[in-house]
């Protein structure tokens, strides 16, 4: 991974996220840091506040776009240069973007291998993710990303836990993503399977799982099976008993990202767990 991204609201949050995205790229070697503030145009910030749109093209909306983009570069060039690093190069950038949770054509332009942003969350962890432009941004990225609460997190990522679905297939579209990440993190991937019925049995899933990291060339790992009636009671069981320093989700995007290879229930298993979130889509 060379490229990593991070979207800057020019806040504290945005500070913390860069931080830990600075510690991440000397694990991961990476080369440079896109810092990139999006700025809603004039017009739409117009239109949006009274209802009446202004000329996009008149000399009102331009005046004003060339003043917020002067004054954005300077901020953004300054939060850069706070953090400047011997590591990795940091390359403030601004943007026009009407659509500040639509990431994915910067993402191309930059060539970016990651992207890591920031939720601010002032109740539990991912119960933002399912709401606001933190969902928004989610719901559309296209691709691999990390998610970071409003909170000092560690980088030294040794252990990642990935619910495990039995499926068909041993393979699933946007599984190979977190299998690399984990790969370049040295990380190990706990497998983590919950039985609520009685159509698997622990020999199944263990002999999936197996089969999974086989074919999946996954070394470094461990399996875990857990009997409950509650998948979400499980999953939360293990998160706060082995306490993994990263989660790990396939995002089908659809929905409010309740849509994943374990089921329909992972906000709820997941809304106290205080943990960096490993977000690949299943394209």
């Amino acid at each position: 991974m060379n490229t990593i991204l991070v979207p800057s609201e020019l806040n504290e949050l945005s500070d913390k996220v860069l931080d830990f995205a600075i510690d991440l790229a000397q694990q991961m070697q990476a080369k440079e840091i896109i810092l990139l503030n999006c700025i809603i145009p004039a017009h739409v910030q117009t239109m949006t506040a009274s209802g009446a749109p202004i000329d996009a093209g008149g000399a009102v909306a331009h005046e004003l776009n060339r003043s917020m983009m002067k004054k954005r570069e300077a901020l953004i060039s300054k939060q850069a240069g706070h953090h400047a690093s011997d590591h990795v190069k940091i390359n403030p950038v601004v943007r026009f973007n009407s659509d500040k949770s639509d990431l994915n054509d910067y993402v191309e332009e930059f060539n970016v291998d990651l992207v890591v942003s920031g939720s601010r969350d002032q109740f539990s962890f991912l119960e933002i993710l399912f709401g606001s432009p933190t969902e928004k941004m989610i719901r559309k990225m296209d691709f691999p990303m990390i998610i970071i609460k409003d909170e000092p997190v560690k980088t030294d990522i040794e252990e990642i836990a990935l619910a495990v679905d039995i499926l068909k297939d041993y393979t699933q579209p946007g599984l190979q993503e977190i299998i690399e990440f984990a790969g370049v993190m040295k990380a190990r991937l706990q497998l983590v399977h919950v039985i609520t019925d009685d159509k698997n049995s622990a020999n199944d899933a263990i002999e999936y799982m197996q089969g999974m990291a086989k074919a999946n060339k996954i070394s470094n790992y461990a399996i875990n099976v857990i009997e409950n009636h509650s998948l979400e009671d499980g999953l939360e069981g293990f998160i706060r008993k082995q306490n993994p320093d990263m989660v790990a989700l396939l995002n089908q995007g659809k929905g409010k990202l309740h849509k994943l290879i374990f089921g329909s229930h992972t906000e709820d298993v997941l809304k106290e767990v205080d943990k960096p979130v490993f977000i690949s889509k299943m394209q």
